[in-house]
């Protein structure tokens, strides 16, 4: 069955909603939850890597320009942007991390964090502004001018609020759900501006280290296999993209002979 391409990324975001609850606020999800490495697997990298990568490729695949809207292509914009992000990013931190930083192992414990959430974030940026973001552009028509930027900087930042009651305390309460909500408004901003998936991420993961950082949360990830998840994501992205990108070339029939 061909899903319709209008629904693929609803489809995907719907599905991730649906999981995370399953995993935070059931007793199916406690059990699985308990499984070494499932959930980071299945739900930041499955879920959330692999699903809009295969969403990315088809779509490119079908409109090669549509991949620099995407977020897909890698260039000197980039560059700029994950440079932007850096700015941005330090200049949001640097009060709230401050004292953080200054205590006995706090640069060690903010870099720890970092490394933790990375695969975190990359899903929710894939998520929330490239599974979302195309379903929105399929929605509009296929346009990716200021309209589509400011829409997309609005509903995204709704839905990643709404997004955090699916997950456990102290996140699931409609302060933190504003919060976040505001915080996402940045780095929704900055995608829609640079078109860079990659600066998104960046920016993300930093705003996740202070929440983290500045609530004293920790997690039982280490630093090493946080770093090692997010490698793998990234080539599971790089795979699956390139071969849902390739699948209609292998799939087209041969040209009959003259």
């Amino acid at each position: 069955m061909t899903i319709p391409e209008r629904l693929i990324g609803p489809a995907i975001l719907a599905l991730a909603f649906a999981a995370n609850a399953i995993h935070n606020h059931t007793a199916l999800g406690g059990v699985l939850g308990h499984i070494p490495g499932f959930y980071p697997i299945v739900f930041f990298i499955g879920i959330g890597v692999v699903l809009p990568a295969l969403a990315f490729g088809r779509t490119v695949r079908c409109e090669p320009v549509a991949a620099r809207p995407l977020g897909v292509t890698l260039g000197w914009r980039d560059a700029i942007a994950v440079l932007a992000a850096l700015v941005i990013g330090c200049a949001l931190a640097a009060k709230p991390l401050g004292p953080i930083v200054a205590q006995p192992g706090g640069m060690e414990r903010v870099a720890t964090l970092f490394a933790q959430l990375l695969i975190a974030s990359t899903a929710e940026v894939m998520l929330f502004l490239g599974a979302f973001g195309m379903g929105l552009r399929v929605l509009l028509g296929g346009r990716h001018d200021w309209r589509f930027g400011l829409l997309l900087v609005v509903a995204s930042s709704l839905l990643f609020g709404l997004f955090h009651f699916t997950y456990p305390a102290p996140w699931n309460v409609l302060d933190t759900a504003v919060t976040v909500g505001v915080v996402w408004i940045a780095v929704s901003t900055l995608f829609a501006i640079t078109r860079s998936l990659v600066a998104a991420v960046i920016l993300d993961n930093i705003m996740a280290t202070v929440g983290f950082a500045t609530r004293d949360l920790t997690l039982p990830l280490s630093p090493t296999l946080g770093l090692l998840l997010e490698v793998l994501a990234v080539a599971a992205f790089v795979a699956a993209f390139a071969w849902a990108r390739r699948g209609a070339t292998a799939a087209s029939p041969s040209p009959a002979p003259r």
